[in-house]
């Protein structure tokens, strides 16, 4: 009789441990907080001082999506695309790596890599301070944007 309730218990203990695994979300998304002292580039996204707040979106494809959120409204800031990245030795906490900038060019987020992990996400060098170019319409072929 003994060894029966020494059995549900374990066996309960166990069903409780497997349950249970699959709620820690902060690695599961790893979700970051940050505090951003000077403006920063994300992939053409440029983030004014504040907190932030980074997390990984689950999908099956080879390229991550990241959403930056405010941290005190969690208001969605950006939807960023950006690639696998991969570092042979995984560090403690997380890291951020930059672009080289020029002196007064705001800073460009190059890769975020999650505590423990090796593999992270390379975000793209994209200018937020670049024009779009598109073409005017033409008055003879009526087309709007270039586009006949």
């Amino acid at each position: 009789m003994k060894s029966i309730r020494v059995l549900t218990v374990v066996s309960l203990g166990l069903l409780a441990g497997f349950l249970a695994s699959p709620l820690k979300a902060d690695n599961f998304n790893k979700e970051t907080i940050v505090k951003i002292d000077s403006p920063m580039n994300v992939s053409g996204t440029v983030l004014l001082p504040g907190r932030y707040v980074f997390e990984l979106a689950y999908t099956q494809t080879a390229q991550d999506v990241v959403y930056i959120r405010d941290a005190g409204d969690f208001h969605l800031v950006a939807t960023i695309l950006g690639d696998a990245a991969y570092r042979p030795t995984p560090y403690r906490k997380s890291t951020w790596t930059f672009y080289p900038t020029a002196p007064g060019q705001v800073t460009t987020l190059k890769t975020w890599f999650f505590s423990g992990d090796n593999n992270g996400v390379q975000f793209r060098d994209e200018n937020p301070l670049a024009p779009v170019v598109a073409k005017a319409p033409t008055a003879s072929t009526g087309a709007v944007g270039g586009m006949k």
